[in-house]
């Protein structure tokens, strides 16, 4: 098989080079760079836009439409992958993407063209899973706040939530989304104590009864949950799954935490609900454009812990991404399936 692999501002292609160049399944090998010079900023842009727009938010180089013609299998991280450059594949039976969402693929065409994808959802899940607890402690427990007040010289006693401060031990914990991460950070909570709802039209209830977490709609988790955590996916033009209507039925005591895609909320109704009280407070990672400007509105209210995108900030998030692909491809090689497989 020939394999052309395309690194990016992320995973360049000395990562993918690593893993990929000496594995013993591919007769050629060869690998290029999309907009791997970009810096931090440009690329939180680029990502924003993928997010947005999918597979048609910007086209692939010249070259790598060339390169791609003669080939059996394509790896990925940002790459898009639109109907042209699958129309100019002939050969391609296979596409990995070090990705969890596969926004940047056109998976019509490809479904059409019988091509299969391995993703990678589980690439950076361990470290967003990790932020979201330290987000709702951060959040619930007043940390940056107290930090804030004492460098400012305040020994400071009172909070938003100071008649109210819970242990998670004591929270009712609602799961939005029941993937990958989901399910980290259910597994994480346990250790806690905290009691898990969870919900997740794609995944049958009996399969997350049998995990010891409690399955229920998603208006009966807003309504019950002490803390909802977002860790679901929407499609390009698809409505928040938070918005006014499910602030208003969220408790005034509940806390939000997205640290998943910023268009899950609508980020107008929940400043307005964080304003007015309507929700306890909240924790953010994600923004619908980013960096933000300084007179950003949440920057005003005291309720709200904010990160600047730092989810998938680790070393494990990307260096291991090409080879957690790898053993999915050798496993599904071997056996005709495996665990992350879009056909």
């Amino acid at each position: 098989m020939k394999c052309l692999a395309v690194g990016d501002m992320l995973i360049s292609t000395l990562y993918f080079d690593k893993i990929l160049k000496n594995c013993g399944l591919f007769e050629e090998y060869k690998s290029l760079s999309w907009k791997e010079d970009q810096d931090k900023r440009e690329a939180r842009n680029t990502i924003r836009q993928i997010e947005t727009l999918g597979s048609r938010a910007y086209m692939p180089t010249e070259e790598i439409l060339e390169a791609v013609s003669d080939v059996e299998v394509l790896a990925i991280h940002l790459c898009p992958v639109p109907r042209e450059l699958l129309e100019k594949a002939k050969r391609l039976k296979y596409i990995l993407t070090c990705r969890g969402g596969v926004e940047n693929i056109d998976l019509d065409t490809a479904g059409k063209q019988g091509i299969v994808i391995i993703n990678c959802p589980g690439h950076n899940a361990y470290a967003v899973a990790e932020i979201t607890i330290g987000l709702m402690l951060c959040e619930m427990r007043n940390i940056t706040r107290a930090n804030r007040a004492l460098i400012s010289g305040t020994w400071r006693e009172e909070y938003p939530n100071s008649e109210r401060i819970m242990e998670l031990r004591s929270c009712k914990i609602g799961i939005l989304g029941f993937g990958t991460i989901g399910r980290l950070v259910a597994e994480r909570l346990r250790a806690f104590g905290s009691e898990i709802l969870v919900s997740d039209p794609f995944v049958p209830a009996e399969e997350i009864e049998k995990m010891g977490y409690r399955s229920v709609e998603k208006a009966r988790l807003l309504k019950e949950a002490d803390v909802v955590t977002l860790h679901g996916r929407i499609g390009p033009g698809d409505p928040p799954i938070i918005g006014k209507a499910e602030l208003g039925e969220m408790k005034e005591t509940a806390y939000l935490i997205n640290t998943a895609r910023a268009m899950l909320v609508d980020m107008d109704a929940l400043y307005e609900a964080l304003k007015n009280r309507k929700i306890r407070g909240a924790a953010i990672d994600v923004y619908p454009s980013e960096p933000l400007p300084p007179d950003y509105p949440f920057f005003a209210l005291d309720n709200v812990t904010l990160t600047n995108h730092r989810g998938g900030a680790t070393i494990e998030s990307y260096v291991r991404a090409p080879e957690m692909i790898l053993e999915q491809f050798r496993e599904l090689l071997e056996t005709g399936k495996t665990r992350c497989m879009i056909c």
